[in-house]
C-alpha cells in the first residue's frame, strides 16, 4: 500500500484552511494562498468535513469556542 506523505501544518494555518473552505473558496485557491499542495490542502479539509461546508462551518465554531474556554481559564 502507498501511503502519502502531508505536509505538516501548525494549527493557525490548519484553521485558516478550514474557514476558506468554510466560506467557498475551492481548493486550488486556497492551496495558492497558504503555499501548500491542493492535495494537502484537500485531506485537511477532508478532516474536518469538506465539501460538507455546514460541518466545516461547525468544525471552526467549535475550534473558535475551545479557543475561548481556553482564554478563560
Amino acid at each position: 500500500m502507498n501511503t502519502t506523505t502531508t505536509a505538516t501544518v501548525d494549527t493557525a494555518t490548519t484553521n485558516l484552511i478550514i474557514t476558506m473552505l468554510a466560506e467557498g473558496s475551492p481548493v486550488w485557491f486556497v492551496a495558492g494562498m497558504v503555499n501548500l499542495r491542493s492535495h494537502d490542502v484537500y485531506v485537511i479539509g477532508r478532516a474536518a468535513g469538506y465539501p460538507d461546508k455546514a460541518k466545516l462551518r461547525r468544525a471552526v465554531w467549535a475550534q473558535k469556542n475551545r479557543t475561548r474556554e481556553l482564554q478563560a481559564a
